[in-house]
């Protein structure tokens, strides 16, 4: 599972990428929101770890971000212990809510038990030029005959955004307002990110460029 934990507490930060590795997890490690948004929105995150009290934004606004964004599991650590606070939080869309000082071995449990989800969870599948390509929309994962092809957040947001649209013609400028909200990005980056994500599945006629209009998501349903 692919972890990214937003703590300033270098020493707490420290200690759970520690023993998440140990567990067998990917973990990236951020001290501040800002930091921790730039790197969601460039790697594939399954399980965001956060604290609330942090330097600049804070760490319930960086909740409002990221569930804006995806609908990643978001486990929140705090000092903070009054009802509403958790109340607050779950609100927002955490899935958990643990108080500091806070048990490791809780923490890892935690772990175990959401990756086991993530593993049950059903697949899109599309078949084309011979290759089965699975889409985990959970978590964001592309896999192409059974091997994970390492898509970026906004790859991924292109291709979902594509196959849910499948058989339209979908604008550069609708590409740009669904899927890349993060950026002030021109119209033609759309084409740099449909150029890798053809790359990356092996397959360029999966997505047809239709001259003048934009792009049009071809491959067939594999359910």
């Amino acid at each position: 599972m692919h972890i990214l934990v937003l703590e300033d507490e270098r020493k707490i930060n420290d200690m759970i990428a520690l023993y998440a590795r140990q567990e067998g997890h990917d973990v990236l490690s951020a001290y501040d929101a800002e930091s921790a948004l730039r790197i969601f929105s460039e790697e594939t995150v399954d399980l965001v770890i956060t604290d609330l009290m942090l330097p600049g934004l804070q760490g319930d606004a960086f909740v409002d971000e990221i569930r804006a964004k995806s609908d990643v599991y978001i486990i929140v650590l705090s000092a903070k212990t009054a009802l509403e606070h958790k109340l607050s939080l779950l609100q927002k869309g955490a899935d958990d809510y643990m108080v500091k000082p806070f048990s490791i071995d809780e923490l890892l449990l935690k772990l175990q038990n959401i990756a086991k989800r993530i593993d049950k969870e059903s697949l899109l599948a599309f078949r084309i030029e011979g290759k089965e390509v699975r889409v985990k929309e959970k978590t964001n994962r592309i896999y192409v005959d059974g091997k994970e092809a390492g898509f970026k957040n906004t790859e991924y947001r292109i291709l979902r955004y594509l196959m849910r649209h499948a058989g339209q013609i979908m604008s550069r400028s609708q590409i740009l307002d669904a899927c890349l909200w993060e950026s002030e990005a021109y119209d033609r980056i759309v084409d740099s990110y449909v150029k890798t994500i053809r790359r990356k599945l092996g397959v360029k006629s999966v997505i047809e460029t239709v001259y003048g209009e934009g792009y049009r998501f071809a491959g067939e349903n594999d359910a």
